[in-house]
């Protein structure tokens, strides 16, 4: 009786991705996905995607009743969201899938990937560490010690020629890369892995 939800925001999208979507093996053997157009596909913030199973489950999870609400005999988008009223956000979602096809969500997930390894490599010629396995679009860098990972992670903010969160990976602080825009350049990963190695020199002086 245990039900599995999968939380893909980002890597539910390397289905898509012929050299990729052995990382989703497995995946339909859940009972619920979520994924996120933002993230991935460059849709507007709020298309987010639930897939379900059980339709009369996320019904009956996301149902509102009430003597005053009137239900159409055609599938009513209220009894599948959260809100009972929401901008047609699913119409910029389709349109981005239709424009781009299968080849081209190929082509934009895969290239992702591609810019975080090279994030990864140039990093790592520069003394960073990469915490991680670049498996997809996430990159975990750190410095020597904690401090100077923080330090650097508050220069590079300052630099403003990329933008990095903070995060921490089995107990050690770290600068987390998310490659997420299909217009990133080989040149702007370059750029901006020399913004990080600024941003560290500005701590060692």
């Amino acid at each position: 009786n245990t039900w599995i939800h999968i939380d893909g925001a980002f890597g539910l999208w390397a289905a898509g991705a012929d050299k990729l979507n052995h990382l989703t093996a497995g995946i339909e053997k859940a009972d619920s996905w979520s994924v996120d157009g933002h993230k991935t596909l460059n849709t507007p913030y709020d298309c987010g995607i639930v897939l379900c199973k059980d339709k009369e489950a996320l019904v009956s999870a996301l149902q509102a009743t009430g003597s005053y609400i009137v239900y159409g005999e055609n599938r009513d988008g209220m009894l599948y969201t959260p809100e009972m009223s929401r901008r047609a956000r699913a119409i910029e979602l389709w349109a981005t899938i239709k424009y781009l096809g299968k080849q081209g969500i190929n082509d934009l997930v895969y290239g992702l990937h591609k810019r975080a390894e090279q994030f990864a490599q140039e990093l790592s010629e520069s003394g960073f560490q990469i915490l991680n396995d670049v498996v997809f679009n996430q990159v975990l860098v750190a410095c020597d010690n904690d401090s100077d990972t923080e330090e650097t992670l508050n220069n590079l903010q300052e630099l403003r020629e990329c933008w990095c969160g903070g995060s921490v990976w089995f107990t050690k602080k770290a600068i987390r890369i998310s490659v997420c825009s299909w217009v990133t350049t080989e040149e702007d990963v370059t750029r901006s892995v020399l913004s990080f190695i600024k941003a560290r020199k500005q701590i060692l002086r």
